[in-house]
């Protein structure tokens, strides 16, 4: 008995590890989750035929719910595909508090993540990251700014901020909607923190063969779309630049 947390990686099946190949091939049920990262289309299929059996879809609500997880790993060896490293969610962390008050086995087999990932080909200095914080799709009702606040805070330190864009339905948020969305938050803080001239560092299909990395400001990337990648994408708003983080993002700078 037990759930096992198997991390994806960062693009496709080949991420996923030895030891996390192994456990999906020797566990009685395998599921997976889709909502918390854009993968390369037609992985999972080829992760099933690699592990050599079926691994069942769930939706956002029943992860996040985990009584089903929860039971049936109190059963049998169940295992969970999460893009990414497992317990970098914290949707993920709640099922490890869950388990344990069910008094059943939880481990996880770690596996390449976007926060370290995109942090490293940037060429900025890891230590020199604030607080990572989404940045995520406004509606009607709905417009939160602490995402501005966040990045401000950062700022003010000195530190680098990294961006994760939203995926909500299946929709992923583009470096243009993320664009339009910071001068949005702008326009109701009024803090000089976003403006044409804000530099920012964009990061496309991070772990992908056709992964992209630019920099430069604002409205020289919005203008040059087309040299910044495709879906998934994640930003980075640079705080103070060490002369050799200048000279690593000089590399990608798009004008």
């Amino acid at each position: 008995m037990g759930l096992t947390l198997v991390g994806a990686g960062l693009w496709d099946e080949t991420d996923v590890s030895l030891k996390g190949l192994a456990a999906l091939k020797k566990c009685g049920k395998a599921y997976a989750e889709q909502y918390t990262s854009e993968r390369k289309p037609g992985s999972l299929s080829r992760l099933e035929r690699l592990c050599g059996k079926g691994i069942t879809r769930l939706s956002r609500e029943e992860v996040e719910d985990g009584k089903r997880l929860i039971s049936e790993a109190a059963a049998g060896e169940v295992a969970l595909v999460v893009g990414g490293d497992p317990m970098v969610s914290t949707t993920h962390a709640s099922l490890k508090l869950e388990a344990r008050k069910a008094g059943v086995p939880f481990r996880v087999i770690h596996s390449s993540s976007i926060l370290s990932a995109a942090v490293s080909e940037s060429g900025l200095h890891a230590y020199k990251f604030g607080r990572p914080v989404t940045l995520p799709f406004w509606s009607e009702k709905y417009e939160p700014t602490s995402t501005y606040d966040a990045i401000l805070e950062n700022r003010g330190r000195g530190l680098h901020t990294l961006l994760f864009l939203d995926l909500k339905q299946g929709k992923t948020m583009t470096a243009l909607a993320a664009f339009k969305l910071l001068s949005e938050m702008e326009r109701k803080k009024r803090e000089g923190l976003v403006s044409s001239a804000t530099r920012l560092v964009v990061l496309s299909r991070v772990g992908a063969p056709d992964m992209k990395v630019a920099y430069g400001e604002l409205e020289a990337l919005a203008k040059n779309l087309k040299l910044l990648g495709k879906t998934p994408f994640i930003l980075i708003v640079p705080g103070k630049l060490h002369f050799t983080e200048e000279e690593a993002l000089s590399m990608h700078e798009v004008r």
